[in-house]
């Protein structure tokens, strides 16, 4: 899939499950640290390495509608950007809840992207783990679900996804005629993930728990979903994939990327959502913002619908 996709070597991810293959042993550690502590009020929030895919963002994978001097010139001015597209996935902890949400590609990952074993540093088991929250049901949020053998991994949590994702994937024929990708690339790790687990039904704008509220965010999948975690008057903007390389989307907001399943309801989903954020100025997590994935949106002086990413300051594990 990513090979078609254009990404073609530099992979540090081989999602073998997505054709139907055993991992392989994972690789060795490198020596990073894959999670990263902070707090959102009374939540003990954990920022996970879950995987990475090495490759200099290009067309037409990006920006079909951009020029290629366009582009060419927003990748230049991303030069200090390594070029990689980070998975992370968000832990929360308050009280006896543990919530994950999403987790990663699984299969054949670098050991310091392994979710099981960076939530083991952290002293939290696959049993231990009370919500699973599912952004959206693309293979790199939804793989970890299930280990090499198709076995749940979090086999005590409740699993949640928005009612619309859930309808779509587990159709018999989900409607993928305007994805510029191969229907095949997509499909078969969501068909087994829902066929294998009975999520609950979310509804956006109803929380999910208390400081946690789901929000439709339509056109990368139809049931896409980002979250709005609260506590004691902090907050924290999940914004799943609404970016997938901060530096070249942020500033171009029109522009797409082709796992969006309907490309014009994703980008006008994404200029909403970027105009509302910079505007108030949250923090913000992105599923694919260079880890640890917190900054915040901020709206470029010159005017217009362009945004930049200003990541949040490194700080001691809180």
């Amino acid at each position: 899939m990513l090979r078609l996709a254009g990404f073609g070597v530099g992979l540090a991810l081989v999602p073998g499950r997505l054709r139907g293959e055993s991992a392989p042993n994972r690789q060795v550690s490198r020596g990073n640290a894959g999670c990263y502590r902070f707090r959102v009020g009374e939540f003990k929030a954990t920022a996970l390495v879950t995987g990475f895919m090495a490759a200099e963002p290009h067309q037409p994978f990006y920006a079909p509608q951009a020029s290629a001097e366009a582009f060419r010139a927003a990748v230049a001015a991303a030069a200090g950007s390594k070029g990689r597209m980070h998975f992370n996935a968000l832990l929360l902890r308050r009280g006896g809840e543990t919530i994950l949400i999403d987790a990663g590609p699984g299969g054949n990952v670098p050991a310091d992207c392994d979710l099981v074993a960076n939530l083991a540093k952290l002293g939290v088991a696959p049993v231990d783990v009370t919500r699973v929250v599912l952004t959206h049901a693309h293979f790199d949020h939804c793989g970890g679900l299930l280990d090499a053998a198709g076995h749940v991994v979090f086999s005590r949590a409740e699993h949640c996804c928005l009612a619309e994702e859930i309808d779509f994937w587990s159709a018999p024929q989900p409607d993928l005629a305007k994805l510029r990708l191969g229907a095949k690339a997509v499909l078969g790790t969501a068909q087994r993930v829902f066929a294998k687990i009975a999520f609950r039904r979310l509804q956006s704008d109803v929380p999910l728990a208390e400081g946690i509220t789901p929000l439709l965010a339509p056109g990368h999948t139809p049931g896409h979903m980002t979250l709005r975690i609260e506590s004691q008057g902090e907050s924290l903007y999940h914004i799943a994939d609404l970016t997938h390389n901060a530096h070249v989307m942020l500033p171009h907001p029109d522009w797409t990327i082709a796992s969006d399943c309907d490309e014009p309801l994703a980008a006008a989903t994404r200029k909403r959502i970027f105009a509302g954020l910079a505007a108030e100025g949250v923090r913000v997590f992105g599923s694919h913002v260079p880890f640890p994935g917190l900054g915040r949106i901020v709206a470029v002086a010159a005017g217009g619908e362009q945004y930049r990413w200003v990541p949040e300051d490194w700080a001691p594990a809180e």
